[in-house]
């Protein structure tokens, strides 16, 4: 049990996000439905009629899905109240955050039958679904920030209700958006659907724009809180993620204007463009599920870093390649640390050059990645240069070896046992990302695979870190924790670009979208590199 509890922290960061994720589909799903196919009923083609079905059949399972996630939620929360309180079942089961899991999963399950209406009597009792999906989206504002205050703010929780449905509006929607347009063929149609869905869109990011405006003003009443503490770190990498969405979506929105003026114009960019913006999407939300496990400044529980810190932490300073003996560390020497995995100690100085070590070879073998990897785009390089890929299997042997000094296979702690940290378990989930990448990708660039979606192995996975990456001091309130979160933003970030450039290479080969996102990855890669390179634990 209390393995178990030293890792909740972790798993409830996994488990909102999948939350947010699944229900934002399930309410974005019921908008489309609601707000685009329905108002079109009876304008599309006859051939054209399966949309809808298709629509509701995606919403079934996103309803499946959320309420997979809400039992887990359920039994995950109520062991850690029994557990934590020694108190009952009953008793940890009647708690309101348990309650308010309970009933989302039976609104999710009552949006699933609904779902498995046909098209004709769903859009007739329309109004029954959208009331559900409202409730839904109230049901999941009562364990954020907005009502867990000692008094909760009716304008908090009405602006919170209104932020997270735009984004299930708008983010939520666009798979749905992208079924329906790849079901079209007929200019019209499309023209139609496009142009409601962008209409839709843009009242959805206004909504989101302000709402999130008018939170960030109540909850960090002072602009420093932004990069002093790890809540501010996360609204502004969430912030930053947005503009991202914001640019893709702005290019789509000018792809539908012209779709409105000449309705045989190609939909091609504007399906990828959505297909990344899903992606972005689904980061911003495990952004935010980050964001609502941090304490918030203007509460004072979390410690704070300051600007001279943080100056003196990123000054510039030539790489080390100096790596102490293990002998050295301070895991070699504490084996009280084999009792309680993640304890916080003093770092020695042999601590501090073993992990500076780890980020500066890291830092050498993702700056060749990328030069092997734009080298590999000319024909006279490309057969030595295609093996880039392997590279990133010798990233994750030495990130195997040498990430967790304290756990299996050099430190004291056995690989199981040191599945209590929740830093360690994204450690080596990133480590299984990385081989995954390595080689899928390897395989990949020598045309050993006759189907095309070991290509997207790529983007997925790197974006899956990126994730990871971004959110890996999140659910910690140390102000050491906050510098460490500012230096791998930037590089949390640039795998995001590169997850979405690689993308838009794959999916738009033959068009200047694919080829600029071609160099795009491997420039992001270089960076990425000199970032770990600069990287300093002090």
């Amino acid at each position: 049990m209390q393995s178990f509890i030293a890792l909740y922290g972790f798993l409830d960061l996994v488990l909102r996000a999948y939350l947010l994720a699944t229900q934002s589909i399930v309410v974005g799903g019921v908008a489309f439905l609601t707000l685009v196919l329905s108002p079109l009923d009876g304008k599309l083609d006859a051939w054209e009629a399966p949309i809808a079905r298709r629509c509701l059949r995606i919403l079934s399972w996103s309803c499946c899905a959320s309420v997979f996630g809400e039992i887990v939620v359920v039994g995950v929360l109520t062991a850690m109240l029994v557990g934590t309180l020694q108190v009952d079942f009953a008793v940890a089961a009647s708690a309101d955050a348990v309650v308010s899991h309970v009933i989302a999963m039976i609104l999710s399950g009552a949006l699933a039958l609904y779902a498995r209406l046909d098209a004709r009597s769903f859009f007739m009792w329309r109004g029954g679904a959208v009331a559900l999906a409202l409730l839904l989206v109230c049901g999941h504002v009562g364990v954020t920030h907005a009502a867990s205050r000692p008094v909760a703010s009716a304008l908090l929780v009405t602006t919170e209700i209104a932020h997270v449905l735009a984004a299930a509006i708008w983010i939520g929607g666009i798979p749905f958006f992208l079924v329906a347009l790849g079901m079209t063929k007929s200019g019209e149609a499309r023209r139609l659907i496009a142009s409601k869905f962008s209409r839709n869109a843009m009242w959805a990011v206004g909504a989101l724009i302000a709402a999130g405006l008018l939170m960030m003003t109540r909850h960090t009443p002072d602009p420093n809180a932004l990069y002093q503490t790890n809540y501010g770190m996360l609204l502004t990498t969430k912030i930053l993620l947005l503009f991202g969405l914001l640019c893709f979506a702005a290019a789509n929105l000018s792809t539908t204007r012209k779709l409105w003026r000449v309705s045989s114009t190609s939909i091609r960019r504007l399906l990828r463009f959505a297909e990344v913006e899903v992606g972005l999407g689904l980061v911003t939300l495990f952004c935010a599920a980050a964001l609502a496990s941090a304490s918030l400044p203007i509460d004072g529980g979390a410690e704070r870093t300051s600007l001279s810190e943080i100056t003196a932490r990123f000054a510039p300073r030539w790489p080390s390649f100096h790596s102490p003996a293990y002998a050295e560390l301070s895991a070699a020497q504490a084996v009280s640390s084999v009792a309680e995995p993640g304890t916080p100690s003093l770092l020695s100085a042999a601590d501090i050059a073993w992990a500076e070590m780890n980020h500066h070879l890291a830092g050498v073998l993702v700056v060749l990645m990328g030069v092997f990897a734009l080298l590999a785009r000319h024909r006279r390089t490309a057969p030595v240069m295609r093996h880039w890929p392997l590279l990133f299997l010798l990233l994750g042997g030495i990130l195997v070896i040498r990430a967790d000094e304290t756990a299996w296979p050099l430190g004291p702690i056995g690989f199981f046992e040191s599945l209590r940290d929740p830093q360690i378990v994204q450690h080596k989930v990133i480590t299984i990302l990385i081989a995954t990448f390595a080689i899928f990708e390897w395989q990949v660039r020598r045309g050993r695979f006759k189907s095309d979606w070991p290509a997207y192995v790529f983007p997925i996975t790197t974006g899956a870190a990126a994730a990871f990456l971004l959110t890996h001091y999140g659910h910690t309130e140390g102000a050491d924790e906050v510098l460490i979160a500012i230096s791998h933003t930037p590089i949390a970030l640039l795998g995001v670009v590169s997850a979405s450039a690689r993308w838009l290479e794959i999916r738009l080969s033959d068009t200047p979208a694919g080829r600029i996102g071609g160099y795009v990855w491997p420039v992001a890669f270089m960076l990425s590199g000199l970032l770990l390179l600069l990287y300093r634990e002090v």
